[in-house]
C-alpha cells in the first residue's frame, strides 16, 4: 500500500508533496507525532463514498426566458392575482415595484399584484441579460409597463431580475425584483 493518504474526490492534489494545499488532523501532522483526532483508519477516504446520484440540467436558453416571461405577462392580462402568484415557487422573493415590503409568500405576492394588477399592466422587454445554470436561469434588465391610471395610459420603465428555478419538472419564479427606474 502506498504511504500517501488518500483524499476523496481531491484528484490530482498530491498534499504530501504540495505545500500549499491545506488538511487537517493525523494528514497534516507530516513526520510529526500522530495525534488523530478519531480512531478513522488514516489509509481510508476522509469524506463520504461517492453518492450514486444523477443530476440532470433543464434546458435554459434566451427562448426559455422569453417563454417564461410570456408566460408572466399572459397572467397579468387574466387579472387574477392568483394566476399571477401560481408562477413564482412557495418559497419565492418577491420586491415589487410599487411596493415597499417584500413578499415571500403565496399571499403576500397574490395581494400585492391584487392591486398591481388594477392599473392593467402590459410589459415589454427592452433589454435583457441572462446568466444560465443548472436547473436555473436568472434573467435581469430593463422592462416597461403601459399602465392606466387615472383612466390615462402612461409606460413606466423599470429595472428587474427574474430568478426560474426548475423543481418537479417545472419552471417558477423563485426570485423577482422590480424598481421604476431612478432616473428620468
Amino acid at each position: 500500500m502506498s504511504n500517501r493518504h488518500q483524499i476523496s474526490g481531491t484528484v490530482g492534489i498530491e498534499w504530501d508533496i504540495n505545500p500549499r494545499v491545506s488538511v487537517g488532523s493525523v494528514q497534516g501532522n507530516r513526520g510529526l507525532q500522530e495525534s488523530p483526532v478519531t480512531t478513522r483508519d488514516m489509509y481510508k477516504p476522509i469524506d463520504t463514498p461517492t453518492a450514486d446520484e444523477s443530476c440532470s440540467c433543464a434546458p435554459s436558453s434566451e427562448r426559455v426566458a422569453q417563454e417564461l416571461f410570456d408566460r408572466w405577462n399572459m397572467a397579468l392580462q387574466t387579472g387574477e392575482a392568483k394566476a399571477v402568484a401560481q408562477l413564482y415557487w412557495e418559497d419565492a422573493v418577491l420586491l415589487p415595484t410599487v411596493s415597499n415590503v417584500p413578499r415571500v409568500n403565496h399571499a403576500e405576492i397574490e395581494d400585492y399584484f391584487h392591486h398591481f394588477l388594477e392599473s392593467k399592466p402590459y410589459g415589454t422587454i427592452k433589454s435583457r441579460n441572462l446568466k444560465q445554470g443548472c436547473n436555473k436561469l436568472t434573467d435581469a434588465g430593463v422592462y416597461e409597463f403601459k399602465v392606466v391610471k387615472g383612466g390615462k395610459s402612461q409606460v413606466v420603465p423599470a429595472r428587474y431580475t427574474f430568478v426560474y428555478e426548475f423543481r418537479n419538472g417545472e419552471w417558477k419564479i423563485s426570485h423577482h425584483h422590480s424598481s421604476m427606474m431612478p432616473e428620468k
